[in-house]
């Protein structure tokens, strides 16, 4: 069962991270560096959150009314959207421009969701100011990016970004373990869009459903409109 699942390989998955993270906070500012992450600071909430089914099926259990509300909300404008993705980069543009921030954001800038936020959230850390988590770099000219990219240490972030690339490597890490262990015990697994997998969990249970075949989770995602190359991938 996804539930015992959950008790065990997942929070287990979540404490280590923060065990590592914690570990490499120490260790990089130790050098004089600074991590310019902070409560409060949102810039990575306006991106596509990314997810593994386990840590959207634990956040589903916990939301409130007011979540649930804007949760739907933003399914709304995800459906609305979709139709017009060709590519990654209109799919990842379109949550800053249509779709909006992750639903569990308040209005405050403050997650929700905080103690159980997925893995790729808890990996992303940042080496500039928060203001550089918003820029939409394809609007910079040729002078704006060069001092941008001249400004970054390679062998900290995951070039050409201003985020720490070992915190990411390691929570993908855990993640395909997460997809792995999921695989075994189900006979699929799936990733992609936090906030569509949250929902998906709230309406069909597919958390609760015993053991659903991937052809019943196939029609799920069809008839939602969620079979999309870029939102959600079903591993088998």
């Amino acid at each position: 069962m996804l539930a015992s699942f959950k008790r065990s390989c997942f929070v287990r998955q979540h404490m280590q991270f923060d065990k590592f993270v914690d570990q490499w906070l120490t260790d990089y500012r130790a050098r004089g560096k600074t991590v310019y992450c902070r409560t409060g600071c949102a810039g990575c909430c306006t991106l596509a959150v990314h997810a593994a089914f386990p840590e959207a099926a634990a956040i589903a259990g916990h939301l409130d009314q007011q979540q649930t509300t804007r949760l739907s909300a933003y399914i709304g404008r995800l459906k609305q959207a979709l139709p017009t993705v060709n590519d990654l980069k209109s799919y990842l543009k379109s949550h800053r421009q249509t779709i909006g921030p992750c639903p569990f954001l308040e209005t405050r800038e403050h997650c929700s969701v905080y103690p159980v936020r997925p893995l790729s959230c808890r990996a992303l850390l940042s080496t500039r100011p928060a203001d550089w988590c918003t820029v939409d770099f394809s609007d910079l000219d040729k002078w704006d990016k060069q001092a941008y990219e001249s400004s970054l240490d390679r062998q900290v972030v995951a070039w050409p970004t201003h985020f720490v690339a070992a915190t990411q490597v390691f929570g993908h890490a855990l993640e395909d373990q997460l997809l792995e262990t999921m695989l075994e015990q189900k006979g699929w697994a799936l990733t992609g869009n936090l906030a569509a997998m949250v929902w998906l969990e709230q309406k069909h249970q597919l958390n609760h459903r015993g053991m659903m075949t991937t052809p019943q989770l196939r029609d799920i995602l069809t008839t939602e409109g969620f079979d999309h190359d870029f939102l959600l991938r079903l591993v088998t």
